[in-house]
């Protein structure tokens, strides 16, 4: 019993501590650097990297903006402002570019794999997984459509063929039939009156030429 909880008592073993190394610094100074280890670091360090470089190139407009107001600049309190403006600048390039310098050592100290897999992951932009998504997509929605097109242009087709005679033919065909005796009713009838004129003209010859006798 004793045994055990000393066992349990026992301090834990320290951690191991990260891996350093030193470096000559950009001022010339000796400078302590923390070597990464997991995959996790290296992609930290590289995005760390790519936020550097786009803070120096952001710096670096805002500086020539105004070195460009300054030499339009009157002489006064406006000019001396941008210029003091212009210092801070400076500075604040001075301090990423030991920043950029420090990191890219770091990764440059990493295992390289680490670091290719880092860089090629950080260079894919949201719209290069997008665009063959979005391809892939459409493709397959596209044969969806045409196999639907097609199944139901046969399901037209054999429809038509196993249908009767629609009914709207049949009715034509009735029309016709009954415009074909009204045509036949209407000679009839014409053929009678020609007749009746026919009679009445004769009627009235044979009376004028009695009347004449």
């Amino acid at each position: 019993m004793q045994a055990t909880t000393q066992s349990q008592d026992a301090p834990l073993p320290p951690l191991a501590p990260p891996p350093t190394a030193v470096i000559a610094g950009a001022d010339g100074t000796s400078q302590t650097i923390q070597i990464p280890r997991t995959q996790s670091e290296v992609n930290a360090l590289v995005s760390r990297r790519n936020e550097l470089s786009d803070q120096i190139s952001n710096v670096s407009r805002r500086r020539s903006s105004l070195v460009s107001e300054i030499r339009t600049a009157p002489d006064g309190v406006g000019r001396t402002g941008l210029e003091d403006r212009v210092r801070v600048l400076d500075q604040r390039i001075i301090q990423l570019e030991r920043d950029l310098s420090t990191t890219g050592q770091q990764l440059a100290a990493a295992p390289a794999d680490f670091v290719t897999f880092a860089e090629r992951g950080a260079n894919q932009s949201p719209d290069d997984e997008f665009a063959p998504g979005l391809a892939t997509g459409a493709v397959s929605t596209l044969m969806v459509l045409g196999a639907v097109w097609a199944w139901r242009r046969f399901r037209g087709r054999k429809r038509r063929r196993s249908e009767p005679q629609p009914q709207l033919a049949r009715d034509s065909n009735d029309r016709l039939e009954r415009l074909e005796q009204g045509v036949e009713a209407i000679a009839i009838e014409v053929e009678r009156i020609s007749e009746g004129q026919r009679f009445v003209t004769r009627l009235l010859s044979e009376t004028r030429e009695t009347v004449k006798s």
